[in-house]
């Protein structure tokens, strides 16, 4: 496949890309580290690193020789390479004017030279790199870049694979586990730095006359149909997800519950308003339970409670409208 040198300035796909193949919701990543540990002795170098690059900073999603998790993305070197679908190589950073008065350059670790590949996705999209950094200058080989290129390939297989169990095939939104695991960083984030978020769970009201009535073809276009509605209401860094059947969650960060609820109003004014499945112009409406998430709660799963007996009593009392716990 042809990679289109415009997606270099995209960057909100560039996010979107980065949140579609769910790179930053893994607590486990002992596949990542097999691999920056494969690149360290082919390299002999003192720091590997798989990176990501966000809007505002680069996570070490996986490290050797490093004990930082995250750094500003204006003095990562790899936010210089994401620019490019090419490596970048930089054998002494003091003779490379754009890093040689970065303050990782003059200052601790006073790096002095990197190799780094970016991860690309299939549509050309730069995630972020897999590089690996010395505190001497150095030359590198022809087969150092090549295997460089090739732990490249490797991160992005991986990533693939877990985005497509990761994903839910119908709506191409994250899936059950894919939300609880988001849900859960959310909470260690919350417990770091005092802050606030929301989870919301949306159930298109009476779906099965939808099926009964049209069929399941027409449920499975109504469902990606209101899947694009969500997403349509969202921020990029929302998490949204299909739970299962005919409901959805959405997760809100840095969202309280009076913002959340605006948002929800939001959404099912919208999905009130729109005519599903072409032709048929189906009249859809949507319940919508909200809980709230800080730094109190220590389960996902209570969590997740909350927000479904929400949703339970928005259909009680009689749908098509948003409910708080």
């Amino acid at each position: 496949m042809t990679l289109q040198p415009t997606k270099l300035d995209d960057e909100a796909g560039r996010i979107a890309a980065l949140r579609q193949m769910d790179a930053l919701t893994y607590s486990s990543e002992a596949s990542f580290k097999h691999i920056t540990g494969l690149l360290q002795l082919i390299l002999d170098m003192e720091m590997v690193s798989i990176n990501f690059i966000t809007e505002e900073k680069q996570i070490l999603k996986a490290r050797q020789g490093i004990d930082v998790t995250e750094m500003p993305r204006d003095v990562a070197f790899c936010n210089i390479a994401i620019r490019t679908y090419d490596l970048l190589i930089i054998e002494d950073t003091h003779d490379d004017a754009r890093v040689r008065d970065n303050p990782l350059v003059t200052g601790p670790p006073f790096l002095r030279s990197y190799i780094g590949a970016p991860l690309t996705t299939a549509d050309g999209y730069n995630l972020g790199m897999i590089c690996a950094v010395g505190t001497k200058p150095r030359h590198f080989t022809a087969r150092e870049v090549r295997m460089t290129t090739k732990c490249a390939k490797l991160t992005m297989n991986q990533l693939e694979l877990r985005s497509q169990a990761s994903h839910d095939f119908l709506t191409e939104l994250s899936n059950r586990r894919s939300f609880v695991s988001g849900l859960e960083n959310e909470m260690a984030r919350l417990r770091r730095s005092k802050g606030t978020a929301s989870v919301a769970f949306l159930d298109i009201d009476l779906f099965k006359q939808v099926n009964d009535t049209f069929g399941h073809p027409a449920g499975d276009r109504v469902l990606r149909e209101f899947a694009d509605v969500i997403v349509g209401q969202s921020r990029q860094h929302d998490l949204v997800a299909r739970l299962g059947g005919e409901e959805f969650a959405v997760l809100l960060p840095d969202t309280d519950l009076d913002a959340a609820r605006i948002w929800a109003e939001r959404v099912r004014e919208q999905v009130a308003e729109t005519r599903f499945d072409g032709d048929n112009a189906l009249r859809l409406t949507v319940s919508v339970g909200l809980a709230s998430v800080d730094e109190t709660q220590t389960t996902s799963d209570a969590i997740m409670l909350m927000a479904d007996t929400a949703l339970y009593e928005a259909k009680q009392l009689g749908r098509n409208r948003v409910t708080v716990l």
